[in-house]
């Protein structure tokens, strides 16, 4: 019996303390990446969600340490952003004349799907997002 199994698609992976210089430094390698993967179209997309849930780690968590995953899938990519907090993102309505508090409503604008899921370290927010055209994982 012969079994073949899909390859994993390809993906990246970042331990980061979020700080500015380190939002501009993930914003620029989200950027190339999705652009690599040939989604071109998800490009500024990604990079915003990408900064948003990035940003809600130093706003609302206890420590500003994160990971932040890029997954290419067939359809388009996936971005999680895992922190120390169990705490799940509370999305509110924004109010538009203030500084911040926008973020999740952007997300969820964007991606065809966001959420967070607990882990044992704390929680993964997560969106995914979607292009037009089906590309084949390399």
């Amino acid at each position: 019996m012969n079994v073949t199994t899909e390859p994993e698609p390809p993906h990246y992976r970042h331990e980061l303390y979020v700080q500015p210089q380190s939002l501009a430094q993930m914003r620029r390698i989200v950027a190339c990446l999705v652009d690599l993967w040939d989604f071109r179209e998800l490009t500024d997309t990604a990079t915003l969600c990408a900064h948003e849930l990035l940003t809600n780690v130093g706003r609302h968590t206890p420590s500003p340490r994160c990971t932040l995953t890029l997954r290419r899938r067939t359809d388009g990519v996936r971005i999680t952003v895992g922190d120390s907090s169990p705490t799940p993102p509370t999305p509110r309505v924004p109010d538009w004349l203030a500084e911040s508090g926008r973020g999740l409503a952007l997300v969820g604008g964007l991606a065809a799907a966001w959420g967070s899921e607990p882990t044992p370290y704390g929680k993964d927010v997560w969106a995914e997002l979607r292009c037009t055209r089906r590309t084949a994982v390399a």
